[in-house]
């Protein structure tokens, strides 16, 4: 009955979207979530990204070897000493209301990307002295040590830190209320044409566009919060793309459709999920906890029962991709499953089995965003209560999550589908001066001197053989001290409908690559 109804849901959605795209050379993104907003300064999640990355120009971008070519940037140059870098500026770049891209807008976009993103702040903003303007073309970063990242496309000043935004339009506004957040004035390759939440966004490319393309004509993205509905609206040809989301569970059926390639991928920054606890509370505030709930979760059986082989068990916070693997620690381990020993631990540290049959009880939220977690969380509160603590499971609205956890800290426990990649400033993620109140910043309140002092250390080193010493031991201080278990490296499901667009590079960047240049992708004819 509830697959009838929702097969016929998918049904008049697609009349819908046929006639949106009539006439147009279209293609349809299918995504689980409105975005929180259109802008930069909201660009926290995929969801964000995926939409965004069509408005926005930057800089410089990605190729398919991950290395920067230019964007707004037509040239660059850095100094001997790593300091200083000079950035030349397209004269044919406009926004999409027909006004001139500046030095000036790139100079205040990157600032307050320093101020209001986590990925930026964590790196760049921590050596970025000044940004000069000396005329409307030309834009100099003075640095006040050296950052071997800053020209990384992704924690360097790529499309998540220089996307550009109009000045004129952001000055003396707060820019995460601006109107513009949800109606956006970019340069990229599409501009923006409708958003209709819960429903869909629609943009259209942009004639005025300096660079290649776009060749297609419009993009709806279509919001449908409900995987199995997401995943019919592929099945019948109603969504053309479904990036990063399509079940684990369903990528080798889907994959049987004559029509379709769905597969399990990696991604540059290698997701780590980790179950993340709030060090502000008792008894999550106490090593020998954190390492006994650690012992007690059965992750080889999370990555069987919940992937279906999509998924790494490395048993260490970072996830090894062919971008990161220079620098991963394999001997930074984490305790290993052990429920027995998990129970001892408990014991010890003074948290016995109850009258009520409980050691304690505590709460673990998660986002809807991903359709694993719950079932990830399920199994979590089965391990867990085989030791005797009770887990209540708390599902949230991605929106919702994020604004509980990362800018209220209301939580005992919560999974967090973080980056642990590509590059070592990626461990400021636990540094101290990253307890801040925003997305994907530290929100565990992780605080140890010594990694502070050890990341500061690593983040301008030169030499590449200190330089992994110190990123070595800033991961065996996070397996010692467990300020979160570290889950499982789940890849990510896509889903592409083959013959209508030419495709882009296959393997570990396809989706970041096809994020940031649609604009290349052309309908065959």
């Amino acid at each position: 009955m509830r697959r009838g109804i929702l097969l016929a849901l998918v049904v008049l959605l697609g009349l819908w979207g046929m006639a949106l795209g009539a006439g147009k050379r279209t293609l349809v993104v299918g995504l689980s979530s409105d975005p929180r907003g259109l802008s930069p300064v909201f660009a926290c999640t995929f969801v964000d990204w995926v939409v965004g990355y069509r408005l926005y120009s930057s800089l410089f971008q990605a190729d398919e070897n991950f290395q920067p070519v230019p964007d707004l940037a037509e040239s660059w140059e850095a100094s001997p000493d790593g300091l200083t870098y000079t950035f030349h500026l397209r004269r044919d770049a406009t926004f999409h209301d027909g006004s001139p891209v500046t030095s000036e807008d790139v100079k205040f976009s990157v600032e307050l990307a320093l101020k209001y993103g986590s990925i930026c702040a964590r790196g760049l903003g921590t050596v970025i002295d000044k940004i000069e303007t000396p005329d409307p073309y030309t834009v100099v970063f003075r640095l006040k040590s050296p950052y071997p990242e800053f020209l990384n496309p992704y924690d360097g000043l790529g499309p998540h830190c220089s996307a550009v935004l109009k000045k004129e339009l952001y000055e003396g506004t707060d820019p995460l209320t601006n109107p513009y957040n949800f109606k956006p004035i970019g340069s990229g390759p599409f501009k923006f044409v409708e958003w209709v939440k819960g429903s869909h966004i629609v943009l259209e490319k942009y004639e005025g566009y300096f660079g290649e393309g776009p060749y297609i004509d419009r993009i709806v993205f279509r919001i449908i919060p409900d995987p199995m509905t997401l995943v019919m609206a592929f099945e019948t040809g109603e969504v053309d793309w479904i990036p990063f989301i399509v079940p684990a569970s369903e990528v080798a059926r889907l994959n049987q459709l004559p029509d379709a390639r769905v597969f399990f991928h990696g991604s540059p920054c290698g997701v780590s999920l980790i179950l993340g606890y709030n060090l502000r509370l008792e008894p999550f505030n106490d090593p020998a906890v954190r390492k006994a709930l650690t012992a007690a979760i059965n992750k080889e059986r999370i990555a069987e029962l919940v992937y279906y082989g999509g998924a790494k068990v490395p048993n260490t916070y970072v996830i090894p991709t062919p971008f990161s693997e220079w620098w991963f620690n394999p001997k930074a381990k984490q305790i290993g499953y052990d429920p027995e020993l998990a129970a001892k631990i408990l014991d010890k540290a003074g948290y016995p089995v109850k009258e009520d049959g409980w050691r304690f009880h505590m709460t673990l939220k998660h986002t809807t965003g991903y359709a694993e977690h719950l079932k990830v969380a399920e199994l979590i509160k089965e391990d867990l209560k085989k030791i005797g603590v009770d887990v209540r499971i708390v599902s949230l609205e991605h929106a919702a999550w994020h604004e509980q956890v990362f800018r209220r800290w209301d939580f005992d426990a919560s999974l967090l589908p973080f980056c642990s990649g590509p590059t070592p400033p990626t461990m400021k993620r636990f540094h101290t001066d990253n307890i801040k109140r925003i997305s994907w910043a530290n929100c565990m309140g992780y605080s140890n001197p010594e990694y502070d002092a050890l990341f500061e250390l690593m983040i301008s080193e030169l030499d590449k053989d200190r330089r992994l010493q110190l990123v070595h031991r800033l991961q065996e201080l996070l397996a010692w001290d467990q300020p979160a278990s570290f889950i499982v490296g789940p890849l990510n499901g896509t889903a592409i409908r083959e013959g209508l667009f030419t495709e882009e590079p296959k393997g570990v960047w396809v989706l970041g690559y096809l994020w940031m240049h649609l604009n290349k992708i052309k309908p065959l004819e």
